[in-house]
């Protein structure tokens, strides 16, 4: 492929990414709405997508992947029926913390490794947010009006690294290694939440505070051992 097609592709992922979520999902985004953020034509987006489909699909593939391939052959062609779940579905499966959680819910604990588990669980929690972020809003913008896509996100994704927390805090709680919490999956969701507001949802404010990622991280790491470990000299 030519570079200027190339430079073309990117420019218009990064298009197509930026309305999708802008303009609120699938549905609401319109081919000629992309060709506007381009400046080009609509004649100009069918050179490379045949469809809105092709384009939401490239979206996902490529939205935290700016430098990777674009592919071979264009147009590129409407995903087969379930293509784009499927790919989701793998993603979220190489990039899920959730195994980790289960390793470290099943481990034997010690009370002075604690600080240091929960730490480096908070920033494993935060590093594959903050790596698929444009992607988790492409998918966030979307779900409310594509049902299989929202519980395969809400179901599968979310809430299943909210439920897999859920079970680590209760198994250290019951251990006596962390503060014992009211409601775990409550508790969960606070570490969640706060992690998706760093990694993700700061990223697409308006008018967003002086914050690097290296804070961010920080910042969440802390609030996960300040939460959760006892005020020393308790134990």
């Amino acid at each position: 492929m030519a570079r200027v097609r190339q430079d073309r592709f990117r420019e218009l992922v990064e298009a197509a990414t930026r309305t999708f979520i802008a303009s609120g999902g699938f549905r609401r985004t319109q081919i000629q709405d992309v060709a506007d953020a381009m400046g080009v034509s609509k004649g100009l987006v069918y050179h490379y997508v045949e469809s809105k489909e092709a384009l939401f699909d490239l979206a996902l593939r490529y939205a935290d992947h700016p430098d990777k391939a674009p592919p071979e052959r264009l147009p590129v062609s409407t995903p087969e029926p379930g293509s784009t779940l499927r790919y989701v579905r793998a993603l979220m499966a190489e990039e899920s913390p959730v195994g980790r959680l289960e390793a470290a819910a099943a481990a034997a604990g010690r009370p002075d490794a604690m600080e240091q588990e929960l730490g480096d669980l908070a920033g494993a929690i935060y590093d594959v947010l903050s790596r698929n972020r444009r992607t988790i809003r492409l998918l966030g913008s979307s779900a409310h009006e594509m049902p299989e896509l929202a519980e395969l996100w809400y179901g599968e994704g979310r809430g299943a690294l909210n439920r897999r927390l859920a079970d680590y805090l209760r198994a250290r709680a019951e251990q006596g290694l962390i503060r014992p919490m009211p409601h775990a999956a409550a508790a969960a969701r606070h570490i969640t939440e706060t992690a998706h507001w760093f990694a993700v949802t700061r990223h697409f404010d308006l008018y967003p505070d002086r914050i690097d990622d290296e804070m961010a991280r920080h910042t969440v790491r802390i609030a996960m051992q300040r939460t959760f470990l006892p005020a020393r000299g308790a134990q």
